[in-house]
């Protein structure tokens, strides 16, 4: 009888990850795009209803963020064999929710100076989420090999997950500022 641990899997080179290709691929569109919103290469600013194109896929984007954080955390503990799966919808849904929000932000940015708006809460949580999807990111792939600082797994994951707390105050602040008041 064997009593030696069995051998572990070497982790998978990134390079042959396919997850880490296409959201690397995915992060890169996101900020071609979001450029070309900002630079009015591509318009966001047109009305839909009451609101711009613009700050409908932001809303959208939001509301995923907003509902999906707290499900995800419930589901991942009450299925966890469906873990694979409720990951790749985190990650790629947070990633597409990221595209959203920064095309409103783009699009707000590139509005004329007239009709320019208050950046505060907006710029706040753009940073926020912006910190969100990178530091999952080097949580979930780790491209970089470093022990120490803020590349410690822990640490990343820590921040990663209490800048939800953040994002939801600010959000509360944003859509008080920007629609009730």
């Amino acid at each position: 009888m064997n009593l030696a641990s069995p051998k572990t899997e070497p982790k998978q080179k990134l390079l042959k990850n396919k997850t880490f290709l296409i959201e690397t691929l995915y992060l890169i569109i996101i900020v071609i795009m979001t450029i070309l919103i900002f630079a009015d290469f591509i318009d966001t600013g047109f009305f839909l209803g009451p609101l711009r194109f613009s700050h409908w896929v932001g809303i959208i984007g939001a509301v995923f963020i907003g509902l999906f954080a707290p499900l995800f955390y419930y589901l991942k503990r009450r299925y966890p064999k469906q873990y694979k799966i409720l990951i790749n919808i985190h990650i790629f849904g947070f990633t597409t929710a990221f595209l959203l929000v920064s095309m409103h932000f783009a699009g707000q940015l590139s509005r004329p100076l007239q009709f320019y708006p208050d950046l505060g809460a907006g710029l706040a949580l753009y940073i926020i989420v912006a910190i969100i999807v990178v530091t999952g990111y080097l949580f979930r792939y780790r491209p970089f090999k470093s022990k120490k600082g803020i590349m410690k797994p822990h640490f990343n994951r820590a921040l990663h997950i209490s800048l939800i707390s953040g994002l939801y105050i600010v959000g509360i602040v944003h859509v008080l500022l920007n629609f009730f008041l």
